[in-house]
């Protein structure tokens, strides 16, 4: 059994209900009357970041000439370690993080349809193989192990990035396939502000609002946004069947991200973050179902305080955070209404010390706590985990080595030594290598503990190693390949006993292994602006050893795991005038029922045009997405839309 069908029977699969309120008027009201009842939230992540935070204030510093802090990067540009960013602009383009993923990275993503779930799998992984960070904390669900990126606004991340490949000697369980970083900055201008609203197909109208002022000597932003949406689509499974209109699919979320910054001296930096939000979603049937009366609502609430300091050799760091989220699902056609919430504290500090211009050390410490509740756990369950890290990093003329270890102890238990090594280093101007060894794991998240029936509390964690050597060659225009090879053994499996339940075993060994190429060509005119870019993943992920329930052969490769993916993007600049393509291509893929599903090419257009005054500029954006009109289906039994259509305007002071 899959992670997503896991979900599933945990009632933890997204969806909304058909509530929508478009003045901002009502909204805010709503958001006021929701976060009151949060209060005991706020206290008790101030009372747990406190202590972090006055531990960083007792650090001696020595002020340096920079006006702004600099923040350390051993941990994120990891030696060795393909990465791929994207910065505001580029972000503003898609709606959610899934939609970005899909279109500009080579991740698979396993959408369930127009607003529904969306989970990624990073290099033939599962979904819970690949860790993500909001400003260095990892917030995905410990009772699934995912996060649902459907659920991700791009609206609410100034910066993101993928590092490929295992990096759990960093950030520790569930960072197999890749790590996903999302981090919010202060911007440089005293006040600014940008509203933003799109309407278009299906029903779909968002309104989004972002401001940046100044409160004293702290600098403040908020960000709130409202997003709804029918999804009201038709759809056909095969030529000879009538047109189908889906049903019961509303979404309706609305989300604020509240930020201060204080900058006591250039070289120090106390931001202070907390993030709510709901959403509210219909659960339409399926393409061999009639009908569906599901519902889900998915609320959530994030607090973070971040302390920075800089001298002339160290670079302090603490973080800690307090996140809680729940999830309510109903279906009263089978007579089920079950609320699952989970808590997670955590708190981490480093310290990286620069032992002169060619060798830098990091060492640090982290702390998290969960506890979860769901009617299916016999008892609530708590976890205590500890990890000491540490990152060396010497430079030898123009190469980079890098070694990373991590020890970690869970509930009392040790967690085998985790290291890695990478490398880097420029052979002429023109050509870079790079590659790296480690060894990642992945511990059992508290569904496959402690679910009843069927838990299993004997799980051993998830564990291998993984290799991995690329080459760059050019540098504003490039091409780039890296072959990969990872071995996992311990694989959680779900399967059905005897007795008539699921059940997770450590029944399997997967390799996966592959190739991954990227290019960027540019090309400068006059009044113009061409730019190429694209990949193309051949990736081999099987299992090693036969399993009889679920039936799955040796050598045969893991289900919704396609062996060859490749996406292009075009974008043309001319004075203010843009236009974008984006073309993807998924091959087929098997799944649970030993099906098939087909190859697809989805592509997607954009133009838009860019009114600048003195004071203030605007942007009118016109999408058409699925410009093929596309018939796919990216899981089995899951329609997806057609062509369709959205406008946007974007104003900015």
């Amino acid at each position: 059994m899959t992670e997503d069908m896991i979900g599933l029977r945990c009632a933890l699969l997204h969806r909304p209900d058909h509530h929508v309120s478009i003045p901002i008027r009502f909204f805010l009201l709503s958001a006021v009357q929701y976060f009151q009842k949060q209060v005991r939230f706020i206290i008790t992540f101030f009372l747990f970041g406190f202590p972090l935070f006055a531990i960083a204030q007792i650090v001696d510093t020595t002020l340096l000439p920079q006006a702004e802090v600099k923040e350390s990067r051993l941990r994120s540009d990891f030696a060795g370690t393909r990465v791929e960013k994207w910065n505001t602009n580029e972000l503003s383009a898609h709606a959610t993080l899934a939609d970005l993923l899909q279109q500009e990275s080579g991740i698979f993503i396993k959408s369930y349809g127009l607003g529904s779930s969306a989970t990624v799998a990073t290099r033939g992984g599962s979904a819970g193989h690949t860790a993500v960070l909001w400003n260095g904390l990892p917030i995905q669900s410990p009772m699934l192990g995912l996060l649902d990126f459907s659920l991700m606004p791009t609206a609410f991340i100034d910066n993101a990035e993928i590092q490929y490949g295992g990096n759990s000697a960093a950030w520790g369980s569930g960072a197999i396939g890749g790590v996903i970083s999302l981090d919010n900055q202060v911007e440089k201008e005293k006040f600014s502000l940008e509203i933003q609203t799109s309407a278009g197909s299906f029903g779909q109208f968002d309104l989004g609002l972002k401001s940046q002022y100044q409160i004293g000597k702290w600098t403040g932003k908020t960000r709130i946004f409202q997003k709804q949406a029918d999804n009201d689509f038709t759809y056909q499974i095969r030529k000879d069947l009538p047109v189908i209109t889906q049903t019961n699919a509303a979404f309706n979320q609305r989300g604020l991200l509240q930020e201060f910054y204080w900058f006591p001296k250039s070289n120090q930096e106390l931001s202070i973050r907390f993030w709510g939000q709901q959403t509210d979603r219909e659960l339409p049937p399926t393409a061999v179902q009639t009908r569906s009366l599901a519902s889900q609502k998915d609320e959530s609430l994030r607090g973070s305080i971040h302390w920075k300091s800089v001298d002339n050799k160290m670079v302090w760091q603490v973080r800690s955070g307090l996140f809680r989220e729940n999830i309510h699902y109903k279906d009263p056609e089978r007579l089920t209404d079950a609320l699952s919430y989970f808590w997670n504290a955590l708190g981490e500090v480093e310290g990286e010390y620069f032992i002169n211009k060619n060798q830098q050390l990091l060492i640090g410490l982290s702390h998290a706590w969960t506890f979860a509740d769901i009617e299916n756990y016999s008892t609530p369950p708590q976890q205590n985990r500890t990890a000491l890290f540490a990152s060396f990093k010497q430079k030898i003329k123009n190469w980079n080595l890098q070694i990373n270890g991590r020890g970690e102890i869970v509930d009392g238990k040790f967690i085998p030594f985790i290291p890695s090594l990478g490398f880097n280093g420029k052979v002429s101007d023109l050509l870079i290598i790079q590659g790296k060894i480690s060894r990642n794991y992945r511990l059992p998240t508290f569904n496959d503990l402690y679910w009843n029936p069927g838990g299993n509390i004997d799980l051993l964690p998830e564990i291998g190693w993984g290799q991995e050597i690329g080459i760059t060659v050019g540098q504003e225009s490039f091409y780039s390949a890296t072959f990969f090879n990872r071995k996992i053994n311990n694989w959680v499996y779900w399967s059905p006993t005897d007795q008539g339940f699921w059940s997770p075993q450590n029944l399997s060994e997967v390799w996966s292994r592959g190739l991954e190429q990227r290019f960027k060509w540019q090309f400068i005119f006059e009044k113009s602006k061409l730019n190429l870019s694209g990949g193309y993943d051949f990736i081999l992920s099987t299992n090693q050893v036969a399993i009889s329930k679920p039936s799955i052969k040796e050598g045969e490769q893991l289900w919704y795991a396609p062996q060859h993916s490749a996406f292009g993007k075009l974008d043309l600049d001319f004075k203010n005038f843009q236009i974008n393509y984006n073309h993807q291509l998924t091959g087929p893929v098997r799944t649970p029922n030993f099906t098939i599903l087909k190859k697809y090419h989805i592509g997607n257009l954009s133009a838009s045009y860019v009114f600048k005054r003195k004071q203030w500029e605007s942007q009118l954006i016109f999408n058409v997405k699925n410009i093929w009109d596309t018939n796919y289906s990216v899981i089995e039994y899951r329609p997806m839309p057609g062509r369709n259509y959205q406008t946007q305007l974007i104003f900015k002071i």
